[in-house]
């Protein structure tokens, strides 16, 4: 299931993506609820399916089912857009970043063999771990603002992990367990800023360096990540292209790692590295000016897009 938040007329809500419609999950699991008349669950169904997916997955199993239920009652009945407002064309809604208020942006650092090698760097022995702020977040299609501050923001494309229920110590071997579904992530950074001090978090908070989307998808579509193309894509050249494969810490890994730190929740998100390639390590450097579109790609994801502009000018 291809979950997103969406906005149509003003109004977010919690969505999945069938073809080219959005489905409105919330109204679709009362529609479907009506057709059956299941009178218990309709008194419930609010919180069953509510309008936003970090809820959602607090509702645990029942409430990833009702969303299941809401999206095939569509599908199977061949419901068309504009049907009672239970979906609407990929056209004419605008698709958020769909998790929009994260509790945690957990960042690894140096995690793809490429990028080590390209700056010929040591493996490192522990995953090394920064967050960026909620502000960094941003949707498909929204604007990547240059700051005034930097001259040498520079994109990083990666897979990103949408945790799904509430964990502390989780065994490797049961990490994905944990897992809602995944996305794609740009972890744009500020160089000047980050290499000013040791710690790089200066260039990686800054408003609108992380765009996330356009979906999440679950994780039963996604047996394997570590099997999974992912491409960066600026001005229509590609600029970054790795499997996950060459991750040195692997998403279980990482998640059994970071969860031995910190209690993971529902909707926290963990971006697990880039590969070889980002702007500051081609010859000439290549950072991102204004007018640049900067799309990431990954297999069964889809495509997150974003144009660049500069401060003053979204």
């Amino acid at each position: 299931m291809k979950l997103v938040t969406f906005c149509r007329k003003g109004r977010k809500e919690l969505g999945a993506v069938s073809d080219q419609q959005v489905v409105d999950l919330r109204r679709a699991h009362v529609a479907a609820l009506q057709h059956s008349g299941d009178t218990d669950e309709l008194a419930v169904a609010d919180l069953r399916v509510p309008g936003n997916l970090p809820a959602l997955l607090c509702g645990g199993e029942a409430s990833m089912a009702a969303a299941h239920r809401a999206l095939n009652f569509v599908e199977e009945h061949k419901l068309e857009s504009e049907n009672e407002g239970l979906c609407h064309p990929l056209s004419e809604v605008d698709l958020l970043a769909p998790v929009q208020r994260p509790g945690k942006i957990i960042c690894v650092g140096l995690n793809y063999r490429s990028h080590l090698a390209e700056i010929d760097e040591p493996t490192p022995a522990y995953p090394i771990l920064f967050l960026k702020s909620v502000t960094s977040i941003i949707g498909h299609q929204e604007s990547i603002v240059l700051p005034r501050v930097s001259e040498q923001v520079d994109y990083e494309g990666e897979l990103a992990i949408v945790i799904g229920r509430r964990g502390k110590s989780i065994p490797e071997q049961e990490a994905l367990s944990y897992v809602a579904g995944y996305t794609c992530a740009n972890d744009v950074s500020a160089h000047d800023l980050e290499f000013r001090t040791s710690q790089w978090t200066s260039g990686k908070i800054l408003d609108t360096f992380c765009p996330l989307g356009p979906v999440v998808l679950t994780r039963d579509e996604i047996p394997d990540p570590s099997a999974l193309r992912l491409r960066t894509i600026l001005n229509g050249r590609t600029v970054q292209d790795a499997c996950t494969s060459d991750m040195i810490f692997s998403p279980p890994f990482l998640i059994s790692y970071i969860s031995s730190l910190s209690t993971l929740e529902p909707g926290d998100l963990i971006l697990t590295g880039t590969p070889a390639g980002i702007g500051c390590n081609q010859k000439p450097q290549v950072f991102l000016k204004p007018g640049d579109q900067i799309s990431v790609q990954i297999d069964g994801i889809g495509t997150l897009s974003n144009l660049v502009v500069e401060e003053g000018g979204r």
